[in-house]
């Protein structure tokens, strides 16, 4: 009859209950499949949104990138590091020129101060000469860690050869920093970022198998005959900067005055004044390029130098020969430091000889030497025996260097500038081998072991919030410095990953919440098809 439901009977009451319970099963997970879908929804957006923000274009064009460019890089790319080393610019040269020419004979350097922090002095390594501090720039290392122990010494793994910055044959047919500390350049190389060197030390010859991706040889000024003018410099450098080819994270760039007119002329001279005002032009169409091309915001400057220069004259010279035979022994350096490498068997009576020798003369056994130096270290480059004449005795006349860097004109100068430091500030001192250290975490590279001091330098150049960024990170655990620094993009692929797994997943329980609602409705259908109503 019309509106009479009918029983189904007794015996397949089982059946329809079965039917039933397996209905409002499958509803049930198709359900929780739902809710599912619509976490892994979630994560997904979530996820995507993050990618993208992680892997945003620094520039317009990278999406179409050009031989030498990286498009992305963890949080943002680092600015741009330009360090820039004037050989033998004394910490008070600045001071002696406005003196002699006037207080606005140097306008780009007073630019440079305005808009940054200067250190009046800057600490550098023993022995205070070119190489060895070149070195400890860039790698944080004092000379008797670092290899390079002077800017000649001997090797006794190369008995036969001695290191000559001179000699373009022995810097680049031995590996001489093979098997030592990498420098910054190296490391950042390895990491991916792309370096120029223009002139700097010890970059022409292959380091771990690595050369700086820009490069203008050392060797280019070797022979005085060549001329490489500062006009020219300065164009290549901000070719360098500016071309999108290139990209460079690091570059740096050598000066070699006014060190040679400081050892012409002395550092009070004429001349090195003269010297001074070129290189203040020289730094002035820097500074114009950079704002030119809009750089000015994007690229950090550390100017200093590796060591500064002094008076010597004529009745303070210690001759050498006149104390010991040249037959028992080998030196590398005779002027305000000396390293005598004896010959073997030779030793006791060398040191003998000098020890005493004469009233402005300290002699010391290596490993005796003031521990002030940080230059008693063992390896198989540093000498026996090291001398040290007191402050303005040497073995040359006018201008030198390479005395201890507790005599005041040993010390070079610092100026930093960009959008990582402070301005118009003035700090007493920075210490050279702290700025390795600070160039590593400014460009988010793990430095290799040191003998810096983030803290020390950070607190003193860096803006707070940069100091306290960089210092935080530096203090970071060792597992989670090596996850973001030492494996660099890996942790982005792992996202990546994550974002595929979850859409795997969402797939998957989409066509498992389908399947689900298919077997509800096929299970309702069925049992009322058994069961009609009339």
């Amino acid at each position: 009859m019309p509106g009479v439901e009918l029983q189904p009977s007794e015996s397949n009451q089982p059946y329809h209950r079965l039917l039933n319970d397996y209905s409002n099963k499958c509803r049930h997970r198709s359900k929780a499949f739902s809710f599912l879908n619509l976490v892994l929804t979630i994560v997904l957006v979530l996820s995507g949104l993050l990618l993208l923000s992680l892997l945003k274009p620094l520039v317009d064009p990278c999406w179409l990138p050009v031989p030498g460019s990286r498009c992305f890089w963890p949080y943002h790319k680092p600015h741009t590091l330009l360090l820039i080393s004037m050989d033998g610019f004394r910490h008070d040269y600045l001071e002696l020129v406005r003196l002699r020419l006037g207080r606005d004979s140097l306008p780009n350097f007073a630019r440079l101060e305005a808009d940054g922090v200067r250190a009046n002095r800057s600490i550098n390594a023993f022995p205070t000469v070119t190489m060895p501090n070149h070195h400890t720039l860039v790698t944080g290392l004092y000379p008797q860690d670092s290899g390079v122990v002077d800017n000649s010494m001997f090797d006794s793994h190369w008995p036969n050869e001695t290191f000559d910055m001179g000699s373009q044959k022995s810097l680049n047919e031995a590996p001489w920093l093979d098997g030592w500390p990498e420098p910054i350049w190296v490391t950042l190389q390895r990491k991916g970022g792309l370096a120029g060197s223009l002139l700097w030390p010890l970059t022409d010859n292959f380091v771990n198998g690595d050369l700086p991706f820009q490069q203008v040889s050392q060797f280019t000024t070797l022979d005085g005959s060549v001329r490489y003018p500062y006009t020219k410099r300065v164009k290549d450098l901000l070719w360098w900067l500016d071309n999108p080819r290139y990209r460079l994270d690091l570059v740096l760039a050598y000066f070699d005055e006014p060190d040679e007119t400081g050892h012409a002329y002395g550092p009070e001279s004429e001349e090195v004044a003269e010297v001074v005002v070129e290189l203040d032009k020289a730094l002035g169409q820097l500074l114009d390029g950079l704002e030119a091309r809009h750089l000015r915001d994007k690229v950090d400057i550390i100017l200093t130098a590796d060591h500064g220069m002094t008076w010597i004259t004529r009745d303070r010279m210690i001759v050498i020969d006149d104390l010991l035979d040249p037959a028992d022994y080998s030196a590398t350096e005779f002027s305000s430091v000396g390293l005598v490498y004896p010959k073997p068997g030779k030793e006791d009576e060398v040191y003998s000889k000098l020890h005493g020798a004469h009233p402005h003369l300290k002699v010391y056994w290596l490993s005796d030497t003031p521990s002030v130096l940080n230059f008693n270290h063992t390896n198989s480059r540093m000498p026996a025996i090291v001398l040290l004449p007191d402050p303005l005795w040497h073995l040359v006349h006018s201008g030198i260097h390479g005395y201890s860097p507790e005599f005041a004109d040993m010390n070079p100068f610092l100026i930093a500038s960009g959008p990582s430091f402070r301005r118009h500030e003035v700090v007493d001192q920075v210490y050279a081998i702290d700025i390795y250290t600070l160039m590593c975490w400014l460009l988010r590279i793990r430095p290799g072991s040191n003998n810096g001091n983030l803290e020390r330098i950070a607190n003193s150049l860096l803006k707070p919030e940069v100091a306290e960024r960089l210092l935080s990170f530096e203090r970071w655990p060792e597992w989670f410095v090596w996850v973001t620094l030492e494996l660099e993009l890996m942790w982005l692929f792992m996202v990546v990953i994550v974002i595929a797994s979850a859409a795997i997943a969402l797939g998957m329980s989409l066509h498992m919440q389908r399947k689900y609602s298919r077997l509800a409705e096929h299970s309702r259908d069925h049992y009322e098809d058994k069961n009609p109503v009339f």
